[in-house]
């Protein structure tokens, strides 16, 4: 989830709460259905002040609700979706394009043998070999260790 609504002073706590357990519920999409009891019981709060967060979450644009309509036409529930300021940059591939454009410098990648990666001095390994260095290099080709003598 994007750190805007979390940084968002406009919002209550419990409000910014309640988005967490909206984009909880919604998995990997962006739309969910359910009721204001349901979240209520989920957030132990009276569907009244479930209301009232789900309004300043859609006032200052959040998610954006809509009702949801049984066959006979009465309403039986709430269809949440959760809106482009809720979602992470990456969410979007033009939001990581722009992320990766902004990053001028690469790591350099050169490994010495293919298939390789190369170790960090950072991370110096231990000989834990009792044989000598010469005898313990190895001959690649391709990806198969060839066996000694």
């Amino acid at each position: 989830m994007a750190t805007t609504a979390a940084r968002d002073d406009r919002l209550t706590p419990n409000a910014k709460a309640l988005l967490q357990v909206i984009r909880a519920r919604c998995g990997k999409g962006t739309t969910t259905s359910t009721c204001k009891s349901t979240l209520a019981n989920i957030m132990s709060r009276s569907t009244r002040t479930i209301r009232r967060y789900l309004l300043d979450l859609a006032r200052w644009g959040y998610v954006e609700l809509q009702t949801r309509r049984g066959r006979s036409g009465l309403d039986t529930g709430l269809v949440i979706k959760i809106t482009a300021a809720a979602l992470p940059f990456f969410a979007e591939p033009m939001g990581l394009a722009r992320w990766l454009a902004q990053k001028t410098e690469l790591p350099a990648f050169e490994p010495a043998f293919p298939g390789v990666t190369l170790l960090t001095p950072k991370n110096p390994t231990r000989n834990i070999s009792s044989m000598p260095r010469q005898e313990r290099a190895l001959d690649w080709k391709g990806l198969f260790r060839q066996p000694p003598g």
